[in-house]
């Protein structure tokens, strides 16, 4: 394997740092919310090709007009002061809380971010 693809392959392996970074900022920005890893690093099934797929579940009616602006600020701030790096692979989905129940119960598998843990989830064996 190159050493570009094992070095890649490594940073990946960083997802939870890149979760907490970003459930950190989300707090910080007074966000009521909610954060989920899915997909590929959930699984267990990182590759060379994958990013990380984040999903930020809002919970105030109030912020879901402005769910992009807030997937913005929410990088950003994961960047400025909790280290996300800029250039991480990480897929920021941002959704209303009913939205993510729906798109949480069709996954077979995603990992719910906390500060001192993470609670892994087999939703649909």
């Amino acid at each position: 394997m190159p050493y570009w693809a094992k070095h890649h392959l490594m940073y990946l392996k960083r997802w939870k740092e890149a979760a907490r970074a970003i459930l950190r900022a989300a707090k910080d920005l007074g966000l009521r919310a909610e954060i989920y890893v899915i997909g590929g690093a959930a699984e267990g099934r990182l590759t060379v090709l994958s990013d990380v797929d984040v999903l930020l579940c809002v919970k105030d009616p109030s912020l879901e007009n402005d769910l992009r602006k807030l997937r913005v600020e929410v990088l950003a701030k994961a960047m400025d002061s909790y280290g996300l790096p800029w250039d991480y692979p990480v897929e920021l989905h941002v959704y209303a809380e009913e939205e993510c129940k729906d798109i949480l119960s069709r996954l077979k598998r995603y990992v719910k971010v906390l500060e001192e843990e993470l609670i892994y989830v087999n939703s649909n064996p």
